[in-house]
């Protein structure tokens, strides 16, 4: 085990350490894009121009958002076109989510209508992987599933949210380059997908799938 992965154990099955280092990733995009935006040449022009704006001036754009009528004020809009540049980048940010669908609409567009919709929910509390990526000491050729209970394993993903995501992408990717791109469903032309968390907090995936396979048949 190599030490980037020891440190990762390390520190993994801490209950804020995931929280975190996502935080500190987006602080660390936000602040990128947002020294990016201040080195445009007309960033001295948009400056004045957000300075300003007044907090009254605000609260109308506010109202007006909320009865879903047209924003007049230019400041505000050009303070939500920096917001929607930053954020469009952004990991759970809804203007990410927003980006994502547009990509979504784009390839519907381009390459038809998608011919197949899968849902996958990997069974991380059913996979020796799990109990791996955990940190157990196990050999996967021989496991015997006896030496750990349901209720063990499920302690395990209780307090290492980390291996159950580290789970799920192997499972997803293996799935992705060996089913869909080994040509189950025929050639593959397209795909999109979008991760959403569970009531218990797992991840599972939603897949729409393009193939030429099937257009032509």
């Amino acid at each position: 085990m190599n030490t980037e992965l020891i440190i990762l154990r390390r520190f993994q099955a801490h209950p804020g350490f995931v929280v975190l280092c996502f935080d500190l990733t987006r602080r660390e995009h936000n602040m990128t894009k947002s020294t990016i935006q201040t080195k445009r040449k007309d960033w001295a022009k948009t400056k004045q121009l957000l300075e300003s704006l007044t907090p009254e001036q605000l609260s109308d754009a506010a109202e007006q958002a909320q009865q879903h009528k047209p924003i007049a004020n230019k400041a505000v809009k050009e303070l939500l076109r920096m917001v929607s540049r930053v954020g469009g980048s952004s990991p759970g940010s809804a203007e990410k989510k927003w980006y994502m669908y547009t990509q979504l609409k784009s390839s519907t567009v381009y390459h038809g209508s998608p011919v197949i919709f899968l849902t996958l929910n990997p069974g991380e509390r059913d996979s020796p992987m799990t109990l791996k990526f955990a940190g157990e000491d196990i050999n996967m050729y021989s496991f015997c599933p006896d030496l750990y209970s349901q209720t063990q394993r499920l302690q395990v993903t209780l307090s290492n949210p980390a291996a159950v995501v580290e789970y799920f992408h192997h499972t997803v990717n293996a799935i992705i380059e060996r089913v869909l791109k080994g040509g189950l469903f025929g050639e593959l032309a397209h795909y999109f997908g979008t991760i959403e968390y569970q009531g218990r907090g797992t991840p599972h995936i939603h897949l729409l799938v393009h193939s030429f396979y099937i257009y032509l048949n």
